[in-house]
């Protein structure tokens, strides 16, 4: 594979722009234009309002319908792809010397990507619009084995079933219905632009207040001993998944004619750990601390293996 600097450059300036946004909120933040106080409510807002808004907006309005055996087969890849991530991260979590409450928030923060704000753009830049759907659709898996198999990691209350009727996983359902009824066509004009609007802004929206949390979360920030929750979180989830996620794209088994989910892992491959898995440890009570170490150590690190691995996918696993 010969390295052409005009496809190392393309690949940078295609993931800048998430970066961008999350530097701007990050600016924000300090100039308090973004305050700590408001975090939790616009996030509430990003996550009930305008994500459903987007997955409505893009299912509904993709040049091609999801088919049946789509709906099912591609949330399966996503549930797995995290169920490999929490089984490898509670290896790598043993192997470093974390027990108990350490360990139990190590393995749900390392094994989960970022697999919506952050994937999504970077998907639409590098691959185009039309995979967009198709990360939606993988992403439906994703919540579902966070909110069952992530949840038995850090309680023994059993799976929190209720949390599975979440906002994206309802718009999800919602939209797959109605693609079935009649698609576009059953959304009045005025509602159509005003879904189009929340669209657009989303996503940018939601990676600027990514950017203040991110930034509120370095203030204060203290290294675990010898750097070991840090090495091992960049080694899961910067390097040792990564490489996994794409070796299965270049040979391994996909249905027929959904050769695109190589694409889909790519792009999962190359994310960094979820800033919104700090939320859920800490409300099961487990150790922030890990969880702060654990997502710091991917985010910075993925400043330099992100654009690393979509080169990689681009001109290895997917040539």
């Amino acid at each position: 594979m010969i390295l052409s600097m005009g496809d190392i450059l393309e690949v940078l300036l295609a993931v800048m722009p998430p970066f961008i946004l999350m530097l701007v909120g990050g600016v924000a933040r300090k100039f308090d234009c973004l305050p700590v106080e408001a975090e939790a409510s616009l996030s509430r807002f990003i996550v009930r309002v305008l994500y459903p808004c987007f997955i409505v907006h893009q299912v509904l309005g993709a040049p091609t319908p999801i088919t049946a055996r789509e709906a099912w087969s591609v949330p399966v890849f996503g549930f797995v792809a995290i169920c490999i991530g929490f089984m490898m991260a509670h290896l790598i979590g043993r192997m470093i010397g974390l027990k108990d409450r350490e360990n139990r928030a190590f393995r749900f923060c390392g094994g989960i990507f970022n697999y919506g704000f952050f994937a999504l753009p970077i998907a639409s830049i590098v691959f185009g619009d039309h995979l967009v759907v198709k990360i939606i659709l993988f992403n439906l898996g994703v919540e579902v084995a966070i909110w069952t198999v992530g949840v038995l990691i850090l309680a023994s209350s059993g799976f929190a079933w209720g949390k599975l009727l979440n906002p994206p996983a309802i718009s999800v359902l919602l939209a797959l219905f109605l693609q079935i009824l009649g698609g576009k066509e059953l959304v009045p004009e005025p509602l159509w632009v005003v879904l189009s609007m929340i669209s657009a802004c989303s996503i940018p929206f939601a990676l600027m207040v990514i950017g203040a949390s991110f930034a509120g979360l370095l203030k204060g920030f203290r290294p675990s001993r010898g750097y070991r929750v840090e090495a091992g979180a960049f080694f899961i989830r910067n390097l040792c998944l990564p490489a996994m996620f794409l070796f299965y794209a270049r040979w391994g088994w996909f249905p027929t004619e959904m050769n695109w989910m190589a694409q889909v892992l790519v792009v999962q491959a190359a994310m960094p750990a979820g800033v919104f898995a700090l939320l859920v440890v800490k409300s099961y009570k487990e150790s922030s601390e890990t969880s702060i170490r654990a997502i710091m150590a991917t985010m910075v690190g993925c400043v330099l293996t992100l654009p690393a691995w979509i080169y990689v996918g681009k001109t290895w696993v997917l040539r």
